[in-house]
């Protein structure tokens, strides 16, 4: 059998149909979107999750031009053999607002006025129309300028597809909420913008579909533009992007050698990628889209698992954690961030709409963090939801960002050479001095501040977050195994091949000066309980598999004990 190449990063369906790539097909939703009631739709996603891509099919599908082309673009797929009654009925007006330049008022309205008189000239040489745009002022003019004639020039109703409607609008939240209140005001331009689109659904528009990541303009734009229905939560469309189960096995099958075992792989895939819910009421959980192709595109290419988990464009994305931090109420926000770190999950009331002239809640946060796909849906409560970190990437992501947040306050510095010679020193020499030197470095730093309560599940952020950084292990935190729960484990993360891994339990005594009987009762517990653990099979097949125990008192390690194996313990200190 061929194989289909990968299409990571690939945004066009046209592309993706014709040019011999894998699909994972959505076309259902076409039917139930068509079916909906409201034929104005909003549907929110986390950044690089596949709604570019759902834009592209949309657009192709309806698209009266395109409609000689649909048995090319559509052979094969589930709405291929049983089209609806409005296939290939609309002319389409296309708005992309992710490259909006949002440095400054002015830079900001140049930009949204450029972006949408580029997409009306496209709509105009699309269809061949013989029509010139006047010169105007403002977006919102150029727009009400452009339904006024149309109506004369085609014959059929339009589809307005917006894509990335709030990118601009959850920059400017990161560092110039002033600018991002002006331009979605009772007399902001955007607004406006909006108005003029909602009038011409009472003449030319037919159907209306928006896309983005937060509802952080929902609140103020609906006042001007409440036709539109949002979609995001409803269980009807958990799975309208994204991978579930299925479909990831179906496109590892059509697109890895077969001599590649599927079962690791996708084991390996849904503790990285896996795990999203978007509906409370929906059941099945979501793969990330573009992080799987990603990851599946090296396997393809190079026979081989990626060096990095994430590549940069996505690390990119998911980095800008420390800007939604910023947003209104650092010190409150700050106080999520710690939950989230320190506690498996945490609840919350979702926020359906942002109201930047209200109070910023706890509540308003967390969902923040929900719609960025960095917070998901663990369990539906009367009135509210559990959440918690949806997988493995994100949580490194989150440590990241908390061990560099707490850093700075410290302060103390994290110096990327020392903790990556450390990470080595354990995988090749089987040795952890420099790490343990790192973390009394840390310690010290907070040993006369109050700033976060250290104790051991601190000392568990850090190094999670230093071994994460080296990329060398897959690094386990709360290691389920049989009789209990690892502090940290250090195993293998394909393509490296490390001389030794490790195992760690952490004890902390609060008591900046421990008595020796303390001391002697904190490190018999972990080599205790490291014995207990590492009887399984699991752990007593790994070979070179070192096992500490490290007990912290105030800012040093006061014992550091190696358990050699089973029966044999020896001291290193």
């Amino acid at each position: 059998m061929t194989l289909l190449k990968i299409p990571y990063g690939i945004s066009n369906y046209r592309t993706i149909a014709l040019e011999g790539y894998a699909y994972v097909d959505k076309t259902r939703y076409i039917r139930i979107l068509e079916e909906y009631p409201s034929p104005y739709q909003i549907f929110l996603r986390p950044r690089r999750f596949g709604k570019s891509l759902f834009v592209s099919l949309l657009h192709y599908y309806y698209d009266i031009s395109e409609k000689n082309n649909f048995n090319d673009l559509f052979s094969g797929t589930e709405i291929g053999k049983d089209p609806t009654i409005k296939c290939g009925k609309y002319y389409i007006l296309s708005f992309d607002f992710s490259g909006i330049i949002s440095s400054t008022q002015s830079d900001l309205e140049r930009s949204f006025f450029n972006n949408t008189r580029f997409s009306l000239q496209n709509f105009i040489e699309r269809y061949n129309l013989p029509l010139t745009l006047g010169e105007r002022s403002s977006a919102a003019d150029q727009l009400t300028e452009f339904f006024s004639i149309i109506s004369t020039r085609i014959n059929g109703p339009i589809f307005v597809i917006i894509d990335e409607y709030d990118h601009f609008a959850n920059e400017l939240l990161s560092f110039h909420i002033d600018l991002f209140q002006g331009t979605i005001s009772r007399d902001g331009f955007i607004r406006k913008w909006y108005e003029v689109l909602k009038r011409a659904t009472k003449t030319m528009v037919d159907r209306i579909f928006v896309t983005g990541v937060s509802p952080v303009t929902l609140d103020s734009l609906t006042s001007g533009f409440n036709v539109a229905d949002d979609l995001t939560r409803s269980p009807l469309f958990n799975e309208m992007v994204g991978f579930t189960e299925k479909e990831l096995v179906q496109l590892i099958e059509s697109t890895i050698s077969s001599s590649i075992s599927i079962s690791p792989m996708t084991g390996l895939l849904k503790f990285y990628y896996d795990g999203y819910l978007f509906s409370e009421d929906a059941k099945e959980r979501l793969y990330n889209s573009d992080m799987v192709l990603f990851y599946l595109k090296q396997m393809q290419t190079l026979n081989e698992a990626p060096k990095k988990l994430l590549d940069t464009n996505i690390s990119s994305d998911y980095g800008k954690l420390s800007n939604t931090f910023r947003l209104k109420n650092p010190d409150q926000n700050y106080e999520v961030i710690k939950d989230i770190v320190s506690n498996n999950n945490i609840f919350s009331h979702l926020t359906d709409q942002f109201s930047m002239d209200l109070p910023f809640s706890k509540d308003d946060f967390k969902s923040l963090l929900f719609y960025l796909g960095l917070l998901t849906i663990r369990d539906s409560l009367p009135g509210a939801v559990s959440l918690q970190i949806p997988n493995y990437v994100i949580r490194g992501l989150y440590y990241d960002f908390f061990l560099d947040l707490i850093a700075k306050e410290a302060p103390f510095q994290i110096e990327p050479d020392r903790i990556r010679d450390a990470i080595y020193q354990i995988a090749y020499a089987g040795l952890c001095d420099k790490l343990t030197a790192l973390i009394e470095e840390l310690l010290h730093a907070f040993s006369n501040r109050d700033f976060i309560g250290f104790d051991e599940k601190y000392i568990k952020i850090a190094i999670f977050a230093y071994a994460n950084m080296s990329s060398l292990y897959l690094v386990k935190s709360e290691y389920e195994v049989p009789g209990g729960y690892i502090d940290l484990a250090l195993l293998k993360r394909d393509p490296w091949h490390p001389d030794y891994y490790a195992l760690f339990e952490l004890k902390y005594l609060k008591k900046s000066i421990s008595s020796d009987e303390e001391i002697e009762q904190a490190a018999s517990q972990g080599i205790e309980q490291l014995k207990r653990y590492t009887s399984s099979p699991e752990l007593s097949s790994i070979p070179n598999l070192k096992k500490w125990v490290l007990v912290f008192s105030g800012d040093r390690c006061v014992r550091k004990e190696e358990v050699s194996d089973l029966d044999d313990l020896k001291n290193s200190q």
